[in-house]
């Protein structure tokens, strides 16, 4: 492994001298190239000693730890930023990750502790983005389209199965559909099938090595359409681990022209592979004021794992002029614009969903303002 280099970045000088003899004692697998006592140097010193990581103290003068992790993962995403924190609140280390952060650490630290997480954090990027180089040659016969928002309740799961009914819709079209929400997935309950196996089942009889060992566990709706459900109990989740999930993918990717994934709303590491291997990740956001600033962060954070703007792409649901908001003015927040714009149709959602029925599964689905909307989205993304 070639040398990890590291930016200490610490307002206080004492600090960064502790750390700097602790890292001295990792000859091998580390070398300090710079540090710095406060945000903005920190930017300036980047292009110049091109460090593989920067440890960031969270409380930084002129520009916070935060604010300077932000820029860092915008102008500079190849540069892996860990947090160091006295703080371990659960919701303010979250709040760090949503700023790009890729691991943080709590002060006061040993020698093992700092070591061993940036070695981890190099080595678990690295590989990701190796995967993500290779996946470009691997998935040239399917075609993975990710759907993901950084906040619940956006109607993500209702476009992802749409989108699916529509897509598989076309001639020799065959479409696969995983609901990857492991904890509340609710695709099973919008086709009203609640007592089907799920990926839980795949997973307890080791069934993930082969398409056809996975097939049964598999509901079929219609004859080129099929669903894996997310399980049923949300303490589920934690029995399937990420190997598992690569098992299930690599098994089943070169069956369809086109797997649909309906994916949780954080980045854990089950999202971050479906995210790696997709070929476009759709971000779902309303007009509501929250779920336009966490899709702003989650945005953030797509950048900061050199996902490209061909790859990522909005899309307002429920839109509605009627909030105050204009498209113009949703296009101009967002610096890469808006994919596309799906109308708010409350009640013929709501409908849809109560009866268990997908909206676009009527022929007559393109009559809608919603059903056509959600058709030119389709053919935009598989052209």
């Amino acid at each position: 492994m070639n040398k990890i280099k590291v930016l200490i970045a610490d307002d206080i000088e004492e600090t960064r001298n502790v750390i700097k003899k602790i890292l001295g004692l990792e000859e091998e697998n580390i070398e300090v190239v710079g540090e710095s006592g406060n945000g903005e140097e920190v930017l300036r010193l980047i292009p110049k000693v091109k460090p593989d990581v920067v440890l960031m103290d969270i409380n930084m003068p002129v520009l916070n730890g935060l604010e300077a992790t932000e820029r860092i993962t915008m102008e500079y995403p190849q540069v892996m930023v860990i947090i160091m924190s006295v703080q371990a609140e659960s919701e303010y280390l979250k709040k760090a990750m949503f700023h790009g952060a890729k691991e943080y650490i709590i002060k006061p630290f040993n020698h093992d502790d700092l070591t061993q997480t940036i070695i981890t954090t190099y080595e678990k990027y690295k590989e990701r983005q190796g995967k993500l180089n290779a996946s470009v040659v691997e998935r040239r016969d399917t075609k993975v389209i990710a759907f993901f928002s950084s906040k619940g309740g956006v109607g993500k799961s209702v476009l992802a199965l749409n989108t699916a009914v529509v897509l598989s819709k076309e001639p020799n079209k065959k479409v696969l559909l995983i609901d990857m929400d492991l904890q509340f997935g609710d695709i099973s309950m919008l086709v009203n099938q609640y007592d089907k196996k799920t990926i839980l089942h795949v997973v307890e009889d080791g069934q993930m090595d082969s398409y056809e060992n996975i097939k049964p566990y598999l509901f079929k709706y219609h004859d080129n359409f099929d669903m894996l459900f997310a399980p049923v109990k949300p303490e589920s989740a934690e029995y399937i681990t990420k190997e598992m999930l690569e098992k299930i993918m690599k098994a089943v990717k070169n069956q369809y022209d086109v797997i649909v994934v309906d994916t949780g709303i954080n980045f854990s590491d089950h999202t971050l592979y479906i995210l790696d291997m997709a070929q476009k990740i759709l971000m779902v956001s309303t007009m509501e004021i929250v779920a336009l600033k966490n899709t702003k962060s989650g945005l953030r954070v797509m950048e900061s794992l050199g996902y490209d703007q061909d790859k990522v792409k909005l899309v307002m649901n429920r839109f509605n002029e009627k909030y105050g908001i204009s498209k113009k003015e949703v296009g101009e927040a967002f610096k890469n614009g808006v994919f596309a714009v799906i109308p708010d149709e409350e009640k013929t959602v709501a409908d849809s969903v109560n009866k268990g029925l997908p909206l676009c599964e009527d022929n007559k689905y393109y009559k809608l303002k919603i059903g056509k909307a959600i058709e030119v989205m389709c053919k935009e993304l598989v052209k």
